[in-house]
């Protein structure tokens, strides 16, 4: 099938850079056992140290119950673990295990070969461009919305 890019749409090309840019994530945070949102939940709890799963969705913006199933994978998976807080025993803490800390060097690594892979042959200036662009276009679909939205599916 031969395709004529001359006469593609903006939003249709940019639609399939999105699918393609979330499939080849998925193969990629695969060989760890994690999903692309999973990331986010390393970097904070990384960053931030012990958070309750309140805290960590509140930084996420994101309801308690959405990040429920993606804690208990990630748990399970030995990437977080829960201890009970030393002040409030009703208060269950998320902190990253050993095995959580050393995929964060791995998914850095993930996001750089994203990064090299998506902009190859794309000079600098060109990238800043894109950035610059893609930024306005995000502004412009932002205004009125809930930044909430904002957030990838886990």
């Amino acid at each position: 099938m031969c395709i004529d890019h001359n006469h593609m749409q903006i939003l249709e090309i940019l639609g399939q850079v999105t699918h393609l840019n979330a499939c080849r994530a998925k193969q990629m945070f695969g060989k760890y056992e994690l999903k692309p949102g999973h990331a986010g939940i390393l970097f904070i709890l990384d960053k931030e140290g012990e958070l309750s799963q309140r805290e960590l969705s509140e930084k996420m913006k994101l309801s308690p119950p959405t990040i429920t199933s993606a804690l208990q994978k990630m748990e399970k998976l030995g990437f977080i673990r829960r201890k009970q807080d030393p002040y409030d025993q009703r208060v269950l803490r998320l902190c990253v295990t050993e095995k959580g800390k050393s995929c964060i060097e791995q998914i850095c690594r993930v996001g750089k070969e994203m990064e090299e892979l998506v902009f190859q042959g794309i000079s600098t200036e060109e990238s800043l461009l894109l950035k610059r662009l893609l930024m306005q276009v995000r502004d412009n679909l932002m205004e009125g919305q809930d930044p909430s939205i904002l957030r990838p599916p886990l």
